[in-house]
């Protein structure tokens, strides 16, 4: 595939998606490109989650253009190339049994990575995360926050195009949550895209470059997100020292 290196990373057109019988997404349209971080809020039952696993490519588009590095592709084709590159995090993660170290590291493995080198890498991730002090324990044994966090470095260590993240923080405490925002933020300063969903206040005014907000199945107006506009008055701020 010829792939456009200005082009989103996926854009959705006219995209429509029903389940049960109900149309659950109508989406006109929503582009995600490299290096941004979008914020996406909504009642319950909105369709934050289905639009979530549809960029994520675990759920199929009945209709509409998906545009993916900016080749059409058919929703079937389109899904399998999301999911390759992809990563969607419920806000329940689910660890394997074993060692924090034996869940960061099954993804590397699958991919027949060097043992010596995987294991600089997994070290080096959860130093990132300040859980490197965790690398032995047993990972369901961990707090729910913690657990979280590690299933973040395990999607991160992988280096997917685009993090989907659907309630991360519902069941974190505040140290939990802040130092999630900072790995969040960590990943946009280092180019990755990032969509995350919540209801939470705080994770919406402390994250994201753009806002959307979905009422059912539609989405509203973009606008720019509290964050955003902190970072932009930050640099307005700043004096000229050239």
């Amino acid at each position: 595939m010829n792939q456009d290196a200005s082009a989103p990373l996926v854009e959705l057109a006219g995209v429509h998606l029903a389940r049960g019988g109900r149309r659950v997404l109508d989406i006109d349209h929503l582009a995600v490109r490299r290096g941004q971080v979008l914020s996406l809020s909504g009642a319950n039952g909105s369709g934050k989650t289905s639009l979530l696993k549809l960029m994520a490519g675990l759920l199929i588009a009945d209709g509409g253009t998906l545009r993916c590095l900016g080749t059409s592709m058919r929703a079937r084709a389109a899904a399998r190339f999301c999911r390759g590159r992809h990563v969607y995090l419920h806000q329940v993660p689910y660890l394997f049994d074993g060692t924090v170290e034996d869940n960061v590291d099954y993804g590397l493995k699958l991919r027949g990575r060097d043992p010596a080198q995987r294991r600089v890498e997994i070290r080096d991730a959860l130093a990132w995360a300040e859980l490197d002090h965790l690398l032995d324990r047993p990972a369901r044994q961990l707090s729910g926050g913690e657990q979280q966090r590690v299933a973040l470095v395990r999607a991160r260590i992988l280096a997917p195009t685009l993090l989907l993240l659907d309630e991360i923080t519902a069941n974190m405490d505040r140290d939990s949550r802040r130092r999630t925002y900072a790995m969040v933020e960590d990943l946009r300063q280092c180019g990755s895209s990032v969509v995350f969903a919540s209801h939470d206040a705080e994770a919406l005014a402390a994250l994201g470059d753009t806002a959307l907000v979905l009422a059912a199945g539609r989405l509203g107006a973009a606008r720019p997100a509290p964050a955003a506009i902190i970072r932009l008055a930050g640099r307005a701020a700043r004096p000229d020292t050239r």
